[in-house]
């Protein structure tokens, strides 16, 4: 028996189709306002004038505005402030997101180039633990895909790793300034979409975390404490992870991502003498006084990360806890740290050393010298006998030897 060809079935070209469709390569039944495909992945879908080429990453002008409707929003009107204040921390509002003009429809040569490097080597260097580089790796381009402010995340951090093996080439860092607006941007638009339990719930997930490494560093205000804008950053994430439950976001394709722990702590906390005697001087008319509680719950948060490094030595195991502890800060000592409070920043500095021993995360190596620095440099000498510690490790690049100073 002759077998032979089966014809492909012939079926009309769809011109007039929406971007997403055009950039997937899949056929569009043109719906308005939403075609099905788009519809039934709650992808954007956005069909192109006569006048415009279709271009999957195009933003909109500066002049368009942002409404973060309560209606169509699932966060309350204190909720999308502070998400609203985590994105600004990266760029200003007044400031326009800038366009790519590298973008030619789809992805462009250097965003294909970007995404190899991000699959390639700078998922590796990103996260903590061989589980979350492998979710980095494999499941979050797939989530990129799908979320424009997700994919110019990672574009704009693969950049960046590639800005700091080029630290001289000045297109690299426009086109990491580019990128890193794209996702803040976007990011800010998709907060009225944000359904848990969606893939773009995972995406947001993502994006809020990583947002602490597509930070500038330095940034553009001098004195400005990178550290103090991680813990806003963590505020951000609560509102996210409070959408949801700790066991649907672990069962998620993103769950590896969020682990706080690799090994079970069999020691309790151990903290620092110096810091509990700061606590123990506050005067009951110091405003600090009222903030007490608050203060000795991150002490004792802190005592983890010293238990951790007596248990387990330099490792995972001690650098996930390192990685995730500001997870475990509450708003009320936030607000104290951004306030440039003396003791909530000392606190902070002694963190800043555990940050240093860290190894294979280049995002981070420049920033607890640099935060350490300006924290030494805004206090009096009054101050100067709790600082001993984190003064003596920014004078060391040995992380043996900052971590035998932890523990003395």
């Amino acid at each position: 028996m002759t077998v032979g060809f089966i014809p492909k079935r012939p079926h009309k070209k769809s011109r007039g189709g929406c971007q997403t469709c055009k950039a997937r390569k899949v056929k569009c039944d043109e719906a308005q306002p939403r075609c099905t495909f788009c519809d039934k992945r709650n992808l954007k879908c956005v069909y192109p004038t006569r006048q415009e080429r279709p271009n999957l990453l195009t933003l909109p002008s500066s002049s368009t505005s942002v409404c973060l409707s309560r209606d169509a929003s699932p966060f309350g009107d204190d909720d999308v402030a502070g998400l609203a204040l985590t994105t600004q921390c990266i760029i200003p509002t007044s400031t326009p997101p800038p366009t790519l003009p590298t973008s030619t429809g789809s992805l462009s040569l250097t965003d294909m180039r970007l995404l190899h490097h991000w699959s390639t080597i700078t998922c590796n260097t990103v996260a903590i633990g061989e589980a979350a580089k492998t979710t980095l790796q494999m499941v979050v381009p797939q989530l990129a895909f799908e979320n424009d402010f997700l994919l110019n995340g990672i574009l704009g951090i693969a950049s960046l790793d590639m800005e700091r093996l080029n630290p001289d080439s000045q297109d690299m860092q426009k086109q990491t300034t580019i990128y890193r607006g794209r996702a803040v941007a976007d990011f800010r638009r998709a907060l009225t979409r944000i359904e848990p339990g969606t893939r773009n719930y995972e995406a947001a997930l993502l994006m809020s975390v990583l947002l602490i490494a597509l930070y500038p560093n330095p940034p553009t205000d001098e004195d400005e404490l990178i550290i103090i804008k991680w813990l806003i950053f963590y505020q951000g994430l609560k509102l996210f992870l409070n959408m949801g439950s700790k066991p649907m976001i672990m069962a998620g394709s993103v769950g590896p991502f969020f682990r706080r722990e690799l090994t079970e702590l069999k020691i309790g906390p151990v903290v620092p003498k110096v810091l509990v005697s700061m606590l123990q001087m506050i005067d009951i008319t110091d405003p600090d006084f009222l903030m007490l509680e608050h203060y000795c719950k991150v002490l004792d948060d802190l005592g983890i990360l010293y238990a951790s490094l007596k248990q387990d030595g330099l490792g995972p195991e001690l650098y996930i806890r390192v990685i995730s502890w500001c997870s475990y800060i509450n708003q009320e000592f936030a607000n104290c740290a951004r306030e440039r409070r003396p003791r909530a920043i000392i606190i902070m500095a002694h963190y800043l050393v555990f940050v240093k021993v860290i190894r294979g995360l280049w995002w981070l190596e420049r920033i607890p010298d640099r935060d350490i620095g300006k924290i030494v440099k805004s206090l009096g000498p009054i101050w100067l006998q709790y600082l001993e510690v984190p003064l003596q490790a920014s004078m060391t690049t040995d992380k043996d030897e900052i971590a035998a100073l932890l523990l003395r």
